[in-house]
């Protein structure tokens, strides 16, 4: 964690906490590597979210202990969800408490298991702390920007829809994300990723407009 100072609540030391974190990521590595999709909800993807919140959380001085543990553990009931359809949100905040009892932090596990509870959209559960917030807002960038564009297209590609069913996904959600930011620094960060995927989007409109038939007739 280098040498920047982050606020802990529950957890008094970095190399306490270093240790802590490694523990968790041995879990749920283990536990995504068996996820059918690990494609796209991959472990790749947790630690984008853990390293996005480890950003937010020193621009808007959130507590990094439960932030980071709640990111770590926030996908970890994917591979549940996918073969019984039961909320991962709801499996991630077990998990979590259960590691959490078994190292002694059972203080961490309400602001945890919170946090990820409320991370999912569709869930309609509304983040409280700054600490929640801060999961859901960096959840959220990853599917912004260049990853985000190719895990996008990725899951268009799983699903079978057709370019223009593609293209409709970035207008009916991807291009509404930046609205639903809880923070300035967290919406800045999803305008500036955004931009690549309208210039994507962009793209493929204006190849599209000079294949058409009635503009290549025009030309002859």
């Amino acid at each position: 964690m280098s040498n920047k100072e982050y606020k802990m609540k529950y957890i008094p030391t970095k190399s306490e906490f270093r240790k802590i974190i490694s523990k968790a990521h041995i879990i749920v590595k283990k536990e995504l590597h068996t996820e059918t999709n690990k494609k796209f909800h991959s472990l790749e993807h947790t630690l984008r979210v853990v390293n996005t919140c480890l950003f937010l959380s020193e621009k808007l001085d959130a507590y990094v202990d439960v932030v980071v543990l709640a990111a770590i553990f926030h996908d970890i009931g994917r591979p549940i969800e996918s073969k019984t359809g039961r909320c991962h949100a709801e499996i991630g905040a077990e998990q979590a408490e259960q590691f959490l009892n078994q190292e002694g932090l059972i203080d961490l596990t309400k602001d945890v298991c919170d946090a990820i509870k409320s991370h999912r959209f569709s869930k309609n559960i509304e983040p409280i702390s700054l600490e929640a917030k801060i999961l859901q807002d960096a959840d959220t960038l990853d599917a912004l920007g260049a990853l985000g564009l190719y895990r996008t297209l990725g899951f268009s590609f799983e699903r079978g829809l057709n370019l223009d069913e593609s293209i409709e996904h970035f207008h009916d959600k991807l291009f509404k994300l930046s609205s639903r930011m809880h923070f300035p620094e967290s919406k800045k960060l999803a305008e500036e990723k955004e931009k690549i995927l309208y210039d994507f989007v962009e793209g493929v409109d204006l190849d599209k407009e000079k294949s058409d038939f009635n503009n290549i007739l025009n030309q002859l």
